[in-house]
């Protein structure tokens, strides 16, 4: 109710460990983003450091599997595009 925008959560796939791999498994992360889409806080969702296919799949499934649909977008006026980050958008 508070972001007029799109919301996507791209996750790691857990922490690095002292490797600098990442343990978490598919179903882990899954689990992770649940509360995300039970509470229908994000419009898409992906993967990022540590993430392979079989992440990104179980995402899809765990949406699937529980009908989850897209956060819908408040009544605050036309979207807006909004990027967060540590660079600098030029």
């Amino acid at each position: 109710e508070k972001a007029e925008c799109f919301v996507h959560v791209y996750a790691n796939a857990g922490l690095p460990n002292a490797m600098g791999g990442y343990d978490d498994t598919p179903e882990d992360m899954a689990g992770y983003n649940l509360p995300f889409f039970e509470n229908g806080w994000v419009n898409m969702v992906g993967g990022c450091c540590g993430s392979t296919p079989p992440h990104i799949a179980a995402l899809g499934k765990c949406i699937a599997d529980n009908d989850f649909k897209p956060r819908p977008l408040p009544k605050l006026g036309h979207p807006k595009m909004m990027l967060s980050g540590l660079e600098d958008l030029v």
